[in-house]
């Protein structure tokens, strides 16, 4: 502190004496001040104040005459907040009479000495001391008032300009540095032009004229130097003014702080000339200059600065929106109609402060005043911008209670033009400004919901905006939620459930997963439903807007999804197969919808139990069960791998129309051989079928037809399960008595030739085992040396024939037959979309390399036709093979055996002797027309295979034996396509003949 608890003025002397207070010998100290003043606070905060440099202009020429001297005089605000109003002033000699000298007198103003807005005219015209004797004692008296009178010279600003030589736009960019410099850490340095010795008196009059222009709070905070040698930074010096010429271009230490070297061509620095074009610079030296007061105006900025943040009475943007806000209320509404948005921003900011009506009531009218206009504006049809609807949405958060009904009808009316106008910015902005309230977003609705008319014309558009912004059915959902359960009015709105019946069959659309989604959409509809509270039905649930929902993402899969595009996984998730009224609801249903969901259901009860009876496609119609099989047969290997087993044989089964059914036993055992990964899985479907009422008798064992199906299985490829001890103690021998029999039965059937022969001769005694066996071992060696062929029984011997000598015939060139060719198999079921091609290759090399991956062929049209995506089966003829003597122990092996192949699709698909794609109950050799040993085939007249030789008669077909083709591959392309008239077929680019198969029978 400066003082203790005085609140008295105090003083303080400086200058070069004999003595000093705080030093003994001679030199420049204080030698008098109060006694409220600390000591501390003399030598830290006073003492710098204390310095004089004179003039170079008046020491140059040796100036003797102190008055001439310019007078120094400070007004510094300490942190304290006290005032040190001092001069400092040129003394020619000292107490010796030999050097120069200064004196200085400072008065400390306590903070909240009666400080008032108009002091400046006090501290500018105050009377100082220009010396002091230390003889009269060191103590100086403390004032109540500074001397110097009450009365002051009035100041005429625009003859002040005149005198300096000051433009209006020099002071504007003066006055700008001042306020800016007051509340940051640039200084303001100014040279006038006008003699050194008028430097002072000169600074006197035009800090008059700027304590004039400056707001209050800038007056209370400036402080200022009327005379420095040159200029140089001081603390709490806002403005300083120097010796003429003292202002040098380049000086590093002044060119960052505002610089007014007027002293010759008005060089001026770092003033924003742009801040200086703002109203408040322009109204303040408009009306100083011309003769007026604007002490109205600062008063009026006090009032409505009180109560804003801290800081904001010394930002210049206040001044330049309050003088705006002045002005209007004094009249100038022109004001308003330039700069409509600025201004109601403005109000409604000082609007904003607590306790803003009491205190700031005639900006409250003001306001007022301006939405009545706007509400005019509006009602004739004018669409208001952002800015506008924004500052009333701001004075509502304020004063909800006198302006909310006001408020809504403005908005309603607003977006009553902007929908007529189709401007669908203006619609955006206008809800985005409701939204953003809760509180007059529930007022507006409420408002609009309450109207018919309203709802329909503002809220229904609205909301389709809404419902268009979510990306997904879930976000979609979660609007209809939100403001279905918010408004009873909106859920029970027949306009609104259209709504989002429309929209949710758009987000339907987009759903690569329409299964798993419209499941995800009962489940969340379910849950609005269950969260009422108490039992009691939530709004949604009592307007029938969930139902809807439910019933349209239900007709939605009905419509859009085939049972061939979703896997059985998807099938059970299907939502509607637990409804309640299942029956009577695909009752209802459109005849086209109808057969989807019936063919839907009957998979849904084929696959969704884990032993559903083999009549479950019973009640069908015959095309029905075809498409509902068909469907199946792809995902019943994967059945076949979990072991359901039950769930295979509805795909087999077969009604008479009477409620009675059978089993496709020969199918069925085919198709697990086909699908099985290996013998294991057929010896545990055995072993499940012994408890299944379908393949046994009234009278117990084996259905017959399916006894034999396991016998030829048996023969090919279980052998070893019945003759290999682990195998038959795992699965066979725990058997009951009945099965077991027939697991005997065809061990006995699988039995060696010699074990079969040893049997038959078991009677005979050992001469007759042993000459059996000496038969036996001579037959075995006479068979392997050649000399007794491989058939079955032994040809009859044939009486030689005469040699006859060969009849010359002209020389006939060797036909080169192809390795491979293509035949075409008819599709004999007219509801079924397929071509069946079957390629026959000599090798089973050949057919291993065959991996075709675009088929192109020629219709009856005579159209190339492309496919990639289709089918292949191996249907190889094992009794050929076995002919022709060349097949591998592999060929044998996949001769009439269920071999896999995979599609381009990714599904593993396989063949049999009786595989579903060659057609109902075909076999491999009748589909391909090897019947007999004499099956010949005949290419078309315009076809030649790649490979193939030339024909000596171009116009007569080629003849094929089919038996030197065993190895077959069947190719399915699930299009209808007529191929009678076709000739070639090409593989990856390579042709192969297409022929005609001609079969014994």
């Amino acid at each position: 502190m400066s003082h203790s608890t005085s609140h008295l003025i105090q003083q303080q002397m400086y200058t070069r004496e004999r003595r000093g207070i705080f030093r003994p010998t001679e030199g420049f100290d204080t030698v008098a001040n109060s006694k409220g003043l600390d000591a501390s606070f003399i030598k830290k905060v006073l003492h710098p104040l204390c310095v004089y440099d004179a003039p170079a202009a008046l020491t140059a020429r040796g100036e003797k005459q102190e008055s001439i001297y310019p007078e120094a005089i400070h007004l510094v605000r300490t942190e304290s907040g006290d005032v040190v109003l001092g001069r400092s002033i040129y003394k020619a000699t000292d107490f010796t009479g030999l050097r120069s000298a200064f004196f200085t007198h400072n008065y400390v103003i306590p903070a909240g000495h009666g400080e008032s807005p108009s002091d400046y005219k006090q501290w500018l015209n105050t009377s100082f001391v220009g010396a002091y004797d230390i003889k009269q004692g060191t103590e100086l008296p403390e004032l109540e008032r500074l001397p110097g009178g009450s009365v002051f010279p009035s100041v005429d600003p625009s003859a002040v300009l005149t005198q300096l030589k000051l433009s209006e736009e020099v002071f504007k960019q003066l006055l700008y540095a001042v306020m800016m410099s007051a509340t940051g850490r640039k200084k303001v340095y100014v040279a006038l032009n006008v003699p050194a010795e008028e430097v002072a008196s000169s600074a006197k009059l035009l800090l008059g004229v700027l304590y004039a222009a400056l707001p209050y709070a800038y007056r209370n905070r400036i402080g200022f130097l009327t005379y420095a040698l040159e200029p140089n930074s001081r603390k709490g010096i806002h403005l300083m003014f120097v010796e003429p010429f003292s202002l040098r271009p380049g000086d590093r230490n002044v060119d960052k702080d505002f610089v007014f070297d007027l002293s010759t061509h008005s060089r001026i620095l770092n003033v924003d000339a742009e801040q200086v074009r703002q109203p408040y610079f322009d109204w303040i030296v408009r009306t100083l200059l011309g003769g007026g007061t604007p002490d109205d105006f600062f008063k009026f900025a006090e009032q409505m600065l009180t109560g804003m943040e801290a800081g904001r009475n010394l930002t210049l943007s206040s001044y330049h929106e309050l003088i705006t806000l002045y002005r209007i209320e004094q009249g100038e509404r022109a004001l308003y109609n330039e700069r409509r948005v600025a201004v109601l921003r403005s109000l409604t900011d000082y609007l904003s402060s607590p306790d803003a009506l009491s205190r700031k009531m005639q900006l409250n009218d003001l306001f007022l005043s301006f939405f009545d206009h706007e509400f005019d504006r509006v009602k004739d049809g004018y669409i208001p911008e952002v800015g506008l609807v924004d500052c009333f949405k701001d004075y509502y958060k304020v004063h909800t209670r006198t302006s909310e009904n006001r408020l809504v009808e403005y908005l309603i009316r607003s977006l009553n033009n902007a929908y007529t106008a189709r401007n669908t910015e203006a619609v955006t902005y206008i809800y985005h400004t409701i939204e953003e309230n809760p509180s007059l977003g529930k007022a507006y609705f409420t408002k609009v919901l309450g109207n018919p008319a309203l709802t329909k014309m503002l809220f229904i558009p609205y909301m389709d905006s809404q419902m268009k912004r979510t990306t997904d059915v879930k976000g979609l959902l979660a609007v209809v939620h939100e403001w279905g359960s918010r408004y009873i009015e909106v859920s029970a709105n027949a306009d609104f459930q259209l709504l989002a019946e429309s929209a949710l069959m758009g987000r339907l659309r987009a759903e690569r997963k329409p299964v798993e989604t419209v499941a995800a959409i009962h489940q969340r509809l379910c849950q609005w439903d269950g969260s009422s509270a108490g039992g009691k039905l939530s709004p949604l649930e009592q307007s029938g807007l969930t139902e809807r929902l439910q019933e349209a993402s239900d007709r939605y899969l009905l419509t859009e999804v085939e049972l061939k595009e979703i896997s059985p996984d998807q099938l059970v998730r299907i939502p509607f197969f637990t409804r309640p009224d299942l029956v009577q609801w695909v009752g209802k249903l459109p005849v086209p919808l109808k057969g989807q969901a019936v063919r839907l259901i009957a998979a849904y009860d084929w696959f969704s139990t884990e032993d559903p009876e083999p009549s479950v496609l019973d009640g069908l119609e015959p095309g029905e069960i075809e498409k509902v099989q068909d469907w199946a047969y792809g995902w019943l290997p994967q059945q076949l791998t979990e072991g359901h087993f039950a769930r295979l044989l509805p795909a087999f089964y077969h009604s008479d129309g009477t409620g009675e059914g059978i089993l496709d036993f020969a199918r069925l055992v085919s198709s697990i051989r086909k699908w099985a990964k290996d013998n294991d899985t057929m010896y545990r479907f055995i072993r499940w079928s012994e408890a299944q009422a379908e393949f046994a008798t009234p009278r117990g064992g084996f259905e017959p037809a399916y006894r034999r199906a396991l016998l030829l299985f048996f023969q090919k490829e279980g052998r070893e399960g019945l003759h290999k001890k682990t195998l038959w103690r795992q699965y066979f021998e725990p058997a009951n008595p009945v099965f077991k029999n027939f697991y005997l039965t065809a061990k006995r059937e699988t039995d060696t030739s010699l074990v079969k022969t040893l049997r038959r001769f078991r009677k005979g005694g050992i001469i007759s085992g042993i000459v059996l066996i000496v038969i036996a071992g001579t037959l075995g060696g006479l068979k392997a040396a050649g000399v007794i062929g491989s058939g079955d029984s032994p040809a009859p011997a044939a009486a030689p024939k005469p040699v006859q000598q060969p009849v010359a015939e002209p020389t006939v060139p060797v036909k080169e037959e192809p390795t491979t060719i293509v035949t075409h198999i008819p599709n004999t079921k007219s509801t079924t979309k397929m071509v069946k091609l079957l390629f026959a290759f000599q090798t089973s090399a050949e057919q291993a390399e065959f991996k075709p991956e675009k088929l192109v062929l020629v219709g009856a049209d005579q159209q190339e036709h492309s496919y990639e995506d289709f089918t292949l089966a191996e249907q190889n003829d094992k009794a050929a093979i076995d002919k022709t003597g060349k097949g591998q122990s592999g060929d044998a092996k996949t001769g009439g055996a269920a071999t896999g192949s995979t599609t381009p699709a990714g599904k593993s698909v396989g063949s049999d002797s009786t595989t579903p794609g060659v057609g109902n109950g075909t076999t491999a050799n009748q589909a391909t027309g090897s019947t007999t040993s004499g099956t010949t085939a005949t290419t078309a007249n315009q076809g030649s295979g790649s490979g193939d030789g030339a024909n000596a008669d171009a116009n007569a077909p080629t003849e094929y034996d089919l038996e030197k083709y065993p190895y077959r591959t069947l190719l399915t392309i699930w299009q209808r396509l007529e191929l009678d008239d076709a000739g070639t077929v090409t593989v990856d680019g390579k042709e192969y003949p297409l022929v005609q198969v001609k079969s014994g029978d």
